[in-house]
């Protein structure tokens, strides 16, 4: 089983390359396998199809890059490093694969599915982040949705997106949550 899962996740970050360099398009079982090197037995050996391959792939992302990492950030109670961690996170992300992952989303309802629900898990996240801050209920929801709006912009926005410039823009949005100066809402 070991090994099995270890091929499986072979298979999970070489899809994600490809998706973060060329898009779904080009996510195929025979590209996969070219660039692992091993034979389409090897593909059916793991997977069904293609149609459960993406499921797999999807909950991978899902549980790599939103619940462990959600995880991760709730095992921190203080709030400073808290919003350091959850800075850092949102500069690792894989955000080529991302950015695929969400245009894919426009076309593949499973897809989307899959990354609607990791767009809630983050901003419940944020949002209980922003209220262990001490921010009011609407704030922190505000600010949570600001955050991921950066986030999703910033990976479509720079290609490939530049950490460095992420942390740069984050660590601004938390000086301006922290001066109390999360915007109110329009209307």
């Amino acid at each position: 089983m070991g090994s099995d899962r270890l091929r499986r996740e072979a298979y999970y970050h070489a899809a994600l390359a490809v998706l973060a360099e060329r898009g779904p398009g080009d996510l195929t079982i025979a590209g996969l396998c070219a660039r692992l090197r091993v034979t389409k037995g090897s593909f059916y050996h793991h997977f069904r199809d293609m149609s459960e391959f993406v499921d797999r792939l999807m909950e991978h992302w899902a549980e790599e890059h939103a619940t462990r990492l959600i995880a991760l950030s709730e095992s921190v109670t203080d709030p400073g490093e808290r919003f350091d961690l959850l800075e850092g996170i949102a500069a690792g992300l894989p955000h080529g694969a991302e950015a695929a992952i969400r245009a894919w989303s426009w076309s593949n309802e499973s897809v989307a599915a899959v990354q609607r629900a990791v767009d809630a898990a983050r901003i419940d996240h944020l949002t209980a982040s922003g209220l262990q801050a001490g921010l009011s209920p609407d704030a922190a929801r505000r600010l949570a949705t600001i955050a991921l709006s950066l986030l999703i912009g910033m990976q479509q926005l720079e290609r490939p997106a530049q950490a460095e410039a992420m942390r740069e823009v984050f660590a601004a949005l938390r000086g301006w949550a922290l001066l109390g100066e999360v915007p109110s809402p329009i209307g």
